[in-house]
């Protein structure tokens, strides 16, 4: 048993760290959380966590949060303080001056740090900021190579995952008619907030290499405006690409796919939408970018091409079109994959290890 008091000040807690937080509890750890009380996962949390408290913190200047955090934990400080996004994290480091707490931090995209970004030195670069967790080994090399933060100061545990948590039937039983997909078609799917760096127009113009038979289905806020021009801009392209919209049906759509892409081009940290993917047996085909790499390492689970390149990308999809007994075999490696790498036990464990080497070290 591991017997310490952790405080967590987020301003959600996704389902991974949610099962991280009640993992470490189970070990003997004491932990509380606050969290800002309009996150809408504020139910499921507070189900696991009904003693959880509430901090809204409104920017990373916030001096009325932090002060609000200092009173609550200036009688009693925690051993250790995890912050897992940038808001949290810079009043928290305020919050704690002074008091013999160990500030992590947790980061889980490449980029978005500078040594020249006041906005930089309030989180990442603050000299009190004991340690980092990184998502993959791609965010903690830019850390290390790009902004020199010290590698002492940077661990990489992967956000893990329970493949548990995708079996069964999904919220809703999706099908090709309602979003206008031939049954006979091969799906490459995507799902996720269709930013620039996603590189969804990436796969949009692998399809003019690929048959007909081939329908995209994209499923998720279209924050990139030139994704709808181009879909329609050839006559052959028109009727293959499907927006599926914003949905909290992800195993439905998950589905309704023969194959996963993540074409992203940039900045990917270790992609949940992948994972999920993998997690529910779908072959996944990616650019080779950020901690994607890891994910699909040797070949387990899916093809990595390079980004940018839509050739290379339609070249990966249509090998898996081909090729049904691939598919197959890449989903179940996928799966077993997670299991043994990336299964929330070894996240578990692997926090807990990280939380002993620093309980022997004076805080900062």
């Amino acid at each position: 048993m591991h017997s310490y008091r952790l405080l967590v000040v987020a301003t959600s807690i996704d389902r991974s760290h949610l099962a991280l937080f009640a993992g470490l509890r189970d070990a003997g750890v004491s932990v509380r959380l606050l969290f800002d009380s309009g996150s809408p996962r504020r139910e499921e949390i507070l189900r696991s966590f009904p003693e959880a408290g509430f901090l809204r913190v409104r920017s990373r200047l916030d001096l009325a949060a932090a002060r609000d955090l200092r009173r609550r934990i200036e009688p009693r400080p925690p051993d250790i303080l995890f912050a897992p996004d940038n808001r949290p994290l810079s009043i928290s480091l305020m919050a704690t001056r002074g008091l013999p707490v160990r500030v992590v931090g947790y980061r889980g995209t490449v980029g978005h740090v500078a040594r020249w970004d006041p906005a930089s030195w309030l989180t990442y670069l603050h000299p009190r900021l004991a340690h980092i967790v990184c998502v993959s080994d791609a965010v903690a090399a830019f850390l290390r190579d790009r902004i020199r933060i010290p590698a002492r100061r940077l661990t990489r545990i992967y956000k893990g995952h329970d493949p548990a948590w995708y079996d069964g039937p999904p919220a809703r039983v999706a099908t090709r008619a309602e979003y206008g997909i031939p049954a006979e078609a091969l799906v490459a799917g995507f799902v996720g907030r269709m930013r620039p760096v996603k590189g969804v127009d990436v796969l949009i113009r692998a399809l003019d290499e690929l048959p007909a038979h081939v329908h995209l289905l994209l499923a998720g806020e279209v924050a990139d405006a030139r994704l709808p021009r181009l879909a329609a801009a050839k006559a052959a392209r028109r009727p293959r690409v499907h927006f599926a919209g914003h949905s909290t049906n992800v195993l439905g759509l998950l589905d309704l796919c023969d194959v996963f892409v993540m074409p992203s081009i940039a900045r990917e940290g270790l992609p949940r939408a992948a994972i999920e993917a993998m997690c529910r047996r779908r072959p996944v085909v990616a650019s080779a970018v950020g901690g994607l790499p890891e994910l699909l390492a040797r070949g387990a689970g899916g093809l990595l091409v390079p980004p940018r390149d839509s050739r290379a990308l339609a070249s990966a999809i249509q090998r898996l079109a081909d090729d049904p007994d691939e598919r197959r075999r890449l989903a179940e490696t996928g799966r077993q994959h997670i299991v043994t790498r990336f299964h929330i036990r070894e996240t578990i464990r692997q926090t807990l290890d990280l939380h002993r080497t620093l309980l022997l070290e004076v805080p900062r």
